[in-house]
């Protein structure tokens, strides 16, 4: 039933319209048959919904504008599925052919509002993929798919539980992104990152928990990883670098008043140089995993020689205290990189003098005996009795007797 306005003749729907049999023919957002709104088509208490297309889908009106308790039944007259949405567009269930949906509103304080669904008269149970898809997962028509939503961030962000499988896109300068307590996610829990900006992205845990067997991951631009949780710890899946200053890293271990096995383990594994300080107590053997990796050896401890290898490697690298050494582990041993050595003294030939001293230098590279003495003659007098000239006297004295 229908009223029609005395001052222009529109029509005036009552509170609620009791039946509708519509033919949907695109996607379709309804209004609430309200005072003397016009616009069509408006929500009635039964609708008979036929889909011309697969795929289509009816676009609830804002909740806000009516009391809790509104309500409607959907039944698909048609051989293609429908899907009816929430105001801002979220799924709220699929209608298949055949099938009835009643849906009512228990919550109108937001424009989405709160709605509780159910499935009319069915034969067998038909599961509803929107009313499913929980984090991470969307309906499509009657199915649950993945999906990975993007949320760009410039300033530093808490990670929580509903964050799932979300991908978080740094573009800010310097910033932390915090994860949540290990133990308040569950142990198939995890998000996706990328390090867009300008500055160092710092993944922070927090009351303990570890990421990478460290409290903090810090990443560079470029970077990007997905990090899981077990429960108990975080770690990273892929972690990649973008920038290739990033490609050269580095880091510093006291050994101060250590003596024997030192075991790279946890945070302190990746690294391209080392740098090893401290007073030792006595040798140490600096062991690394048997895969392959470069160290670049600093030993700036004092008291004793760093040795470098695999577990129960037969001959470790020696690296002596203030020296530095460029080392390599093939898989299954750790070698010098630099397997040649600079012999001394040079050969003329390879561009030195083949000698350890000035003297035989001067002599190897073709000085005579007069030539040598010429060579590091003191002064003029000395340079004259080298090469048999007579002294200065002598010459005067010479050319006065002529």
């Amino acid at each position: 039933m229908t009223y029609t306005a005395t001052f222009g003749g529109d029509t005036v729907y009552p509170s609620q319209i009791s039946y509708l049999a519509y033919a949907l023919t695109a996607n379709t957002t309804f209004v609430w048959p309200i005072e003397s709104n016009t616009q069509l088509p408006a929500i009635a208490r039964i609708m008979d919904v036929t889909p011309t297309v697969a795929a289509l889908s009816i676009t609830m009106p804002d909740a806000t504008q009516v009391g809790v308790g509104m309500s409607t039944l959907f039944v698909n007259k048609g051989t293609d599925t429908f899907t009816i949405k929430n105001a801002s567009g979220t799924p709220l269930f699929t209608c298949v052919q055949g099938s009835a949906w009643y849906l009512y509103l228990t919550d109108n304080t937001t424009t989405n509002g709160t709605w509780n669904v159910f499935q009319y008269g069915a034969s067998s149970s038909v599961a509803n993929a929107a009313g499913l898809a929980g984090y991470g997962l969307v309906a499509i028509g009657a199915t649950l798919n993945q999906t990975i939503t993007v949320s760009t961030l410039n300033n530093d962000y808490g990670v929580g539980d509903n964050d799932r499988t979300k991908a978080f896109i740094w573009q800010g300068g310097a910033g932390t992104l915090t994860l949540p307590l290990a133990a308040d996610v569950d142990t198939d829990w995890f998000i996706h990152f990328r390090n867009d900006g300008s500055g160092a992205l710092t993944i922070d845990c927090q009351g303990g928990d570890l990421i990478n067997d460290a409290g903090s991951l810090s990443t560079d631009y470029g970077d990007s990883s997905i990090i899981v949780c077990d429960g108990t710890n975080f770690y990273t899946i892929g972690l990649s670098g973008g920038a290739a200053a990033s490609s050269f890293s580095y880091t510093a271990i006291d050994l101060a008043g250590l003596s024997g096995e030192y075991t790279l383990s946890g945070g302190e594994l990746g690294y391209t140089a080392y740098l090893f300080t401290g007073a030792l107590g006595g040798a140490v053997n600096i062991v690394v995993p048997a895969t392959v990796q470069a160290y670049w050896i600093d030993n700036q401890c004092t008291g004793n020689t760093l040795d470098v290898g695999v577990d129960s490697q037969a001959v470790p690298v020696a690296v002596t205290s203030g020296e530095r050494a460029i080392l390599y582990c093939d898989g299954t041993n750790v070698l010098d990189a630099d397997t040649a050595s600079i012999a001394t003294p040079i050969a003329i030939a390879d561009g030195g003098t083949g000698a350890g001293d000035a003297a035989n230098a001067r002599t190897n590279l073709g000085g005579t005996a007069t030539g040598v003495a010429l060579f590091t003659a003191a002064s003029a007098a000395a340079a004259r009795t080298a090469i048999g000239s007579p002294s200065q006297n002598e010459a005067i004295a010479y050319a006065l007797s002529l």
